[in-house]
């Protein structure tokens, strides 16, 4: 008669054990790696669909360089809100100031935090107004909850939001890789070098302070995150 071969318990509680310990070592790994194509993938997602927005609103209102929106509220209703697809968007007050903000949520699961600079009275009037300001993009959208330069809303610059600007119309010339453009990674005082979008002492992607470069740092590597980024946990 022929023997039925079989592995014994032991034997296959030592494979469930080595298997275990693989996927243990591994797992971390390929949860980073996709975090990292996620970030990747959902931060040229938005560059192109937030530019193309911005191309669609000035062939009805003009060039964007002469747009005249009075405060956040109204560059998102007049201008953005009607050729973007999301799926809500909601006020943003800054804690102890009156100052309001648009968070604007995706359909792949990412927000951006609008924040068109302007200035008011005390009596609530409009006494400052200018074309642009900050886009906050949040591959994640919980995080563009994070409240206003919090220390997690600091440390999380260029994890999990990167900055980008919007001034079309600005005349200093620290905003010159801005001039006459769209919604571009942050890049305002930078002095062109590409070594200084990674050690920038005030903005560089490797400070310890404001890393307000790490998406052009992504952009300027063909929107993938280099191999020398400052982090590899995301």
């Amino acid at each position: 008669m022929n023997k039925i071969k079989a592995f014994t318990l032991a034997e296959v509680l030592i494979t469930l054990g080595v298997l275990g310990v693989v996927i243990a070592m591994t797992l971390p790994a390929l949860i980073q790696k996709h975090k990292k194509i996620v970030i990747e993938t959902r931060l040229k997602k938005f560059y192109t669909s937030i530019n193309q927005a911005i191309q669609l609103s000035e062939a009805e209102h003009g060039n964007k360089i002469y747009w005249t929106p009075k405060d956040t509220d109204d560059f998102w209703e007049n201008y953005l809100s009607k050729h973007l697809n999301y799926v809500d968007a909601e006020d943003y007050l800054v804690s102890g100031s009156s100052r309001k903000m648009k968070i604007v949520r995706f359909t792949d699961g990412s927000a951006v935090r609008l924040d068109i600079y302007f200035g008011e009275n005390t009596d609530g009037d409009i006494i400052l107004s200018t074309t642009g300001g900050h886009f906050l993009f949040c591959p994640e959208a919980k995080y563009c909850q994070e409240p206003y330069y919090s220390e997690n809303y600091l440390t999380d610059r260029g994890k999990r939001n990167f900055t980008f600007g919007f001034w079309p119309n600005e005349s200093n010339t620290y905003f010159k890789y801005h001039k006459n453009k769209g919604v571009e990674p942050y890049l305002a005082w930078w002095d062109g070098k590409e070594k200084s979008l990674y050690n920038s002492s005030k903005y560089g992607c490797n400070s310890t302070a404001n890393r307000m470069y790490c998406a052009a740092v992504i952009q300027h590597n063909n929107w993938t995150i280099p191999k020398n980024y400052f982090t590899k946990k995301f």
